[in-house]
C-alpha cells in the first residue's frame, strides 16, 4: 500500500500543472537557444551576402533586406519595422543585438553603426564581420570536438568505481556482503553515489565553461 501510495504521489507530481508548465519552459528556453544559434551560424554568410550587395550599388538597407535570408530573415524585419517607426538604423541593429547577447551578433551590430553613422557603406567592414565569424565558427567547432572527448572521459572515469562494485557484487566476498547487508556498506554505498553525482556535475560544468 505504501508503495502503491508513493508511485501516485511521483505520477502525480510529473503530471500536474506546475510541472508541465515548467516542461513548457524548458522547451520554449531550448528552442530559443536554438534559434539563436541557428542565426548566429549564419551571420557570416549573411555579412558576406550584404558586402556583395553594397558592392553591386545597393544601399545599407536594401542590402540588408536583399540579403536577409533563412534564419536572419525575421531579425532583419524586426530592424526594418523599427527603423520605419523612426529609430535610426544603427540603434534598431544594437537593440536587436542586446536581445540576442552573441558575439556574431555584437559584430554586425557594430559593422552596421560604422556603416550608417561614421565610415559609410562600405563593403570591407561586412567583409572583416564574415571572416571573424567564420574563423570564430571554425575554433568553437574544434572545441566541440575536443569537449566531446572530454565528456567521454567523463563517463568513463564516472563508471569505473560502478564497474568495481558490480566485480566485487559478482564475486560475493566479504566485501559485498558488507556492502550490501550492513548500515556501514549503505553509507558507503550513499556517499560514494554523492560523490560520483558532484564529480559528474563538477567535470561537466568545467567543460561548459571551456566551450564559453
Amino acid at each position: 500500500m505504501l508503495r502503491l501510495s508513493v508511485l501516485l504521489a511521483c505520477a502525480g507530481g510529473i503530471t500536474s500543472p506546475a510541472a508541465r508548465a515548467w516542461c513548457r519552459r524548458r522547451r520554449d528556453r531550448r528552442r530559443a537557444a536554438q534559434a539563436v544559434a541557428a542565426r548566429s551560424a549564419c551571420i557570416g554568410d549573411f555579412c558576406a551576402a550584404v558586402s556583395r550587395r553594397l558592392s553591386g550599388g545597393d544601399t545599407m538597407l536594401q542590402a540588408l533586406r536583399t540579403a536577409a535570408d533563412g534564419p536572419m530573415s525575421g531579425p532583419l524585419e524586426q530592424i526594418v519595422a523599427e527603423h520605419e517607426r523612426g529609430v535610426t538604423l544603427s540603434r534598431a541593429a544594437q537593440r536587436w543585438a542586446v536581445r540576442e547577447q552573441t558575439s556574431e551578433a555584437a559584430l554586425l551590430s557594430t559593422a552596421v553603426t560604422l556603416a550608417s553613422d561614421r565610415v559609410g557603406a562600405q563593403p570591407q567592414l561586412f567583409d572583416h564581420v564574415a571572416a571573424t565569424v567564420r574563423a570564430r565558427a571554425d575554433m568553437a567547432a574544434e572545441a566541440r570536438v575536443h569537449a566531446a572527448q572530454a565528456r567521454a572521459s567523463v563517463w568513463v572515469v564516472a563508471a569505473l568505481p560502478w564497474a568495481v562494485a558490480l566485480a566485487l557484487l559478482a564475486e560475493g566476498g566479504a566485501a559485498a556482503q558488507v556492502l550490501t547487508s550492513t548500515p556501514l556498506g549503505w553509507l558507503c554505498a550513499a556517499g560514494a553515489l554523492a560523490l560520483e553525482f558532484a564529480g559528474v556535475s563538477w567535470m561537466r560544468a568545467a567543460v561548459a565553461r571551456a566551450l564559453r
